[in-house]
Formats: structure tokens, C-alpha cells, sequence
């Protein structure tokens, strides 16, 4: 079960300092995920894919995300960046057959300057997750 971090409480505990945003597509595994999570594909059984194609937007996402976002620690102990970002930005596919609209930015790898990436979730993931140290709203 993950745990979270509003982000003053994440800032704190130093969760979202020295992540590498500068240059989102350095690595073919950036490339290969960003192109993953633009287009959709039949092949794929899940997959998030943005609203927009646009590389500036992508970007945007992710910086704002990190300005913004609380943090997720997953079951791997990974630390994950989740943003609101208040409008529809991406959908859920399954099998290449839209599913739903999504709102939360996820910005996952944070640690590994090579692969940090993100995409597009629903907000319903999230329902009810709290702060575990302030007990605050990890969406808002």
C-alpha cells in the first residue's frame, strides 16, 4: 500500500529536491515513454495517454508537478510526484478503447535523472489519501 506526502511535508523531508526536469527526452527510455504516453495503442492492455502530443505541454506538466505535487511512496519505496492539474489533461485506454478522462499528473523515477518520466492518471486513485505526517490532502 502506498503512503503520502502533501507537498509541504514531502518538500520537508526533502522528497522533491534535485529532480531533473531540464531534458525530458535525453534517454531513448524517456523517448520510448514519452512516445508511450502520447499514442495510443491497441496492443497496449492499459495505458495512460495525454490529451496533447505537445512536448512543451509535457514539460509543463512535469515542472509544475514538481513545484506542486505531493508525493507518493509506492510499495517499491519509490518516490512519485502527484499533481492536480485541474483540468482534463489525458485518457485511460484499454486496448486501445478510451476508458475515462484523467486529471493527475504522475511523475514517477524522480531519482533516476535518465528515467523520470510522467503520464496521466485518474484522480480516483487517489481518493481519500491523506498526509501521513500532517494528515492534509494530497490532491487539492
Amino acid at each position: 500500500m502506498s503512503t503520502y506526502y502533501c507537498h509541504e511535508c514531502a518538500r520537508r523531508r526533502g522528497y522533491l529536491s534535485g529532480i531533473e526536469t531540464g531534458n525530458l527526452m535525453e534517454t531513448g527510455y524517456q523517448l520510448e515513454k514519452y512516445m508511450k504516453h502520447i499514442c495510443p495503442a491497441s496492443s497496449e492492455v492499459i495505458q495512460s495517454v495525454f490529451a496533447t502530443a505537445s512536448t512543451s505541454a509535457y514539460g509543463s506538466y512535469v515542472v509544475n508537478a514538481t513545484l506542486a505535487g505531493s508525493v507518493e511512496i509506492d510499495d517499491k519505496g519509490r518516490a512519485n510526484i502527484i499533481w492536480a492539474a485541474g483540468e482534463k489533461i489525458g485518457f485511460l485506454y484499454e486496448h486501445g478503447v478510451l476508458k475515462h478522462p484523467e486529471h493527475v499528473v504522475k511523475v514517477v523515477l524522480t531519482t533516476d535523472s535518465g528515467r523520470v518520466h510522467a503520464y496521466s492518471q485518474s484522480s480516483t486513485e487517489f481518493a481519500g489519501a491523506s498526509c501521513l505526517d500532517c494528515g492534509g490532502a494530497v490532491l487539492y
